[in-house]
């Protein structure tokens, strides 16, 4: 597994990270482009939520940045995929 880091060019997430519904619903999101105000209007919640889903999500993928969420989100979907 590589971890996400700075200059790195692959992402491998760690494939038994376990997320919740509403961190996989985030992730979704994060990886669509929205912002954290945005998320929290089409989730229902309040933006400071989405920005603890967030602090987690960082934490459990390893990673240090919303653009680093964002890849490895795509990371994992294409491992998904086969």
């Amino acid at each position: 597994m590589q971890n996400i880091r700075e200059g790195s060019v692959g992402i491998c997430p760690e494939p038994s990270i376990a997320l919740t519904p509403m961190q996989m619903k985030i992730l979704d999101r994060v990886q669509s482009g929205l912002l954290n105000k945005q998320i929290a209007f089409d989730l229902g919640i309040a933006e400071t939520t989405v920005k603890a889903h967030m602090t987690v999500l960082m934490r459990k993928l390893n990673v240090r940045n919303r653009t680093q969420v964002a890849l490895a989100a795509h990371a994992m979907k294409t491992a998904a995929a086969r």
